[in-house]
């Protein structure tokens, strides 16, 4: 008979977890639940310091004149304010009033299109024409709704007027306290931490204050060019015309080429194939002397992203916060781009070190 076999011995596997790693652990899941939970407040306070950062350099250079810095930075809000001001007390209503009108002659325009013989033919064998005006009409009932979006630069983060003016206090708090936050900062750091952190700041400042600045210079150049070239080919509504290339071109890569088909469908309807044609190359030309020469100029090397990153972010961006997000997305990428590379500095040394013993 045989023997019964000796009970096997299970070996028993303890996991002990330290204390302290569950303390970080719990606190790490804290700080993601309170920053899912408070994500708009955390929207405002990033939207505040981008726009500090932006207008930090105009603050110091009064302050460097002899300004004290509360009294810098209430001037430069208070200059804003009264452009925006006279901006929107000037032009509103008449664009409005032209707005109104270009969605109301959309569908008149497309009729007297299809009088072309050219389109008269190509109507014949598509139809494209009667589809070309129902695209007509809706657009036209969207139009107004769409400008108003644009001038009011809509989101659920900015859309009321208490976050606007939350953001705008706590953007006026951060310039006038910048200097003090980052001395405080500096001093738990090393000497070299802090040298290294002037740097980055130095940087991530200037392509802040140059995208933000030069964006809007950038699409004021872009919006006259439009808006003239209209006016001497005839085209309707130049101001109208120049208004949705200068709000379109706002947002990087992406935003003229929208406008271009807007203002050049537009001219084509109303004016004909000839001033439509002379719109689209003053447009392409005009596209090429910003891309490599106005954008270079303004910007210089502050703000370094190829174009994939850019329309990567401006999607990004425009996903999380509308209109607004598209228009800071490039900033925020550029200042991300400076701290990365300035974190990985000596990780690449060393990776550049180690290609070049193989050829030493």
């Amino acid at each position: 008979m045989a023997s019964p076999e000796a009970p096997v011995e299970r070996e028993r596997v303890e996991v002990t977890v330290p204390a302290g790693t569950l303390a970080k652990g719990l606190l790490i899941a804290l700080v993601i639940y309170v920053g899912i939970i408070s994500a708009e407040v955390l929207l405002t306070i990033g939207l505040a310091l981008v726009f500090s950062l932006g207008l930090d350099p105009v603050v110091t250079k009064l302050t460097d004149r002899g300004w004290g810095r509360g009294k810098s930075a209430l001037v430069v809000f208070a200059t804003i304010f009264l452009a925006v001001s006279i901006l929107v007390i000037w032009a509103a209503k008449p664009i409005w009033n032209e707005v109104q009108g270009l969605a109301g002659n959309l569908p008149e325009y497309v009729q007297e299109l299809e009088d072309d013989p050219v389109f008269e033919q190509l109507e014949s064998s598509t139809g494209v024409m009667e589809k070309a005006e129902g695209v007509a009409e809706d657009i036209a009932a969207a139009i107004p709704e769409a400008a108003s979006a644009l001038l009011g630069i809509t989101g659920d983060l900015v859309g009321s007027i208490f976050s606007v003016v939350t953001m705008v206090f706590l953007t006026l708090f951060l310039l006038i306290g910048m200097p003090d936050l980052k001395r405080a900062g500096q001093k738990l750091m090393t000497p070299d931490t802090s040298e290294r952190f002037d740097k980055v700041y130095g940087e991530v400042e200037s392509a802040i204050f140059s995208s933000l600045v030069g964006n809007i210079v950038i699409s004021v150049i872009a919006g006259t060019v439009v808006g003239v070239t209209a006016l001497i080919v005839g085209a309707p509504f130049p101001i109208v015309l120049a208004f949705i290339v200068g709000m379109f071109d706002l947002i990087p890569q992406v935003g003229s080429a929208i406008a271009a088909v807007i203002v050049v469908s537009i001219t084509l309807a109303a004016a004909g194939a000839g001033p439509a044609a002379v719109m689209l190359v003053v447009i392409l030309i005009y596209q090429q002397v910003e891309n490599y020469v106005i954008q270079p100029v303004v910007y210089g090397e502050a703000v370094d992203l190829s174009g994939f990153a850019t329309i990567a972010c401006v999607m990004a961006g425009g996903a999380i916060l509308g209109v607004l997000g598209a228009i800071l997305a490039v900033p925020v990428a550029a200042s991300v781009k400076i701290i990365v590379k300035e974190l990985t500095s000596e990780r690449r040394e060393q990776m550049a070190a180690l290609r070049a013993e193989p050829a030493a």
